[in-house]
């Protein structure tokens, strides 16, 4: 068995794989229900001081989303309550994604905004660790 590099140029291909099935949904909608939107878009950018992680979340109220950072692993979760659900449509149920952070971020000041529908992670950078220099003598 061989391993096969992770190619991530490859992954909106496999995001839309559920798609490719929708024709079938014509003929008979009850035997294969339409998935639901299974996670926000999110657009990650790696800037020279920071990390930045932006989620769309339009209709989700700031209150019931969850940022979690435990073991170095960023998790944004919402899942909606059941019982305060009260008409057949909504865009988003629940979803939780999860990024491992790389070693280089500074866990103690990671902030969250939530902005119009837009919920923003900045993961700031440490600075890099200079290692120290001395002088040797010669005996």
């Amino acid at each position: 068995m061989s391993l096969i590099k992770y190619n991530p140029s490859l992954a909106p291909l496999l995001d839309n794989f559920e798609d490719l099935f929708s024709v079938f949904d014509a003929f008979d909608p009850m035997t294969r229900p339409r998935p639901g939107i299974s996670k926000p878009r999110a657009n990650i950018e790696n800037l020279e001081d920071k990390h930045v992680i932006e989620l769309a979340t339009p209709g989700i109220a700031k209150e019931d989303l969850v940022v979690d950072l435990n073991e170095g692993r960023l998790t944004i979760s919402y899942e909606e309550d059941d019982s305060a659900h009260t008409n057949t449509f909504s865009f988003q149920r629940s979803f939780k994604q999860s990024w491992t952070l790389p070693k280089n971020v500074d866990i103690e000041k990671v902030d969250a905004q939530y902005t119009d529908g837009i919920l923003t992670v900045s993961i700031p950078k440490r600075a890099p660790e200079v290692p120290p220099h001395r002088r040797i003598d010669i005996a």
